[in-house]
């Protein structure tokens, strides 16, 4: 992995230790903290849920695209929580955010985004694909919104044949350091707890929400993808 990744896994890391650090203590056994409607938030086990229908579906769509190795994006494996804001409400929360990419040189935009629109279909999940701009510059998208998560979205770059898969949750009321000290099991994160986290997302792949401290590393000390990647068992 090239020295402007490990930059992007360091900053990653950092990000995710402020973040944590900056959230309230836990509120209920079992919760994530904050308020919302119903005064406490989420539990683990409905953050775990969000997590696994959206891995679950993101997992459906690459596969439906190319049935091979996908990178995970930037470390974003999708079960570290991010802080977040509902609408104009003062109330925080935390949201998951997962994103998959490939290269697929030569390959036709247009059926990469077929491929894509049929994978959300079969998961009863509408989608709109738009084609815009021309040469190097041209981008074909394929956004679907509801069913797996809040928002998912395919971008299908020509010029490079660069593939990419995003996908976030709505804000969930809950404490985004309270949810990461559950995945984790740690009170206070490591640096680089983005080792815990998988590296790839293949045919073989199985969505896991729990990383705790003395789990497989997914990546050297250097930020390389360990080869071959550990099981997690």
């Amino acid at each position: 992995m090239r020295s402007t990744t490990r930059m992007t896994m360091t900053a990653l890391a950092v990000g995710l230790v402020l973040t944590m650090s900056g959230c309230g203590g836990q509120s209920d056994p079992g919760s994530t903290g904050g308020t919302g409607e119903g005064g406490a938030g989420e539990t683990y086990a409905q953050a775990e849920g969000r997590f696994t229908t959206m891995a679950t579906g993101v997992h459906s769509v690459i596969m439906a695209i190319e049935p091979t190795e996908w990178s995970v994006v930037d470390g974003a494996y999708g079960a570290h929580p991010t802080g977040c804001q509902s609408g104009l409400s003062e109330e925080g929360g935390y949201r998951l955010v997962a994103v998959r990419g490939l290269e697929l040189p030569g390959r036709d935009p247009l059926d990469v985004a077929a491929a894509a629109s049929e994978a959300f279909a079969s998961l009863g999940i509408e989608s709109v694909t738009t084609d815009r701009g021309q040469a190097d510059a041209r981008e074909v998208t394929v956004v679907a919104e509801g069913g797996i998560a809040e928002r998912t979205v395919v971008t299908i770059r020509p010029a490079t044949g660069q593939v990419r898969v995003s996908s976030q949750t709505e804000c969930a009321p809950g404490s985004a350091h309270d949810l990461a000290t559950e995945v984790f099991a740690e009170e206070r994160l490591p640096a680089d707890v983005w080792r815990r986290l998988p590296a790839f997302d293949g045919p073989d792949s199985e969505p896991s929400f729990s990383f705790p401290a003395g789990g497989p590393m997914y990546y050297d000390e250097a930020g390389n993808p360990l080869q071959p990647q550990p099981t997690g068992d």
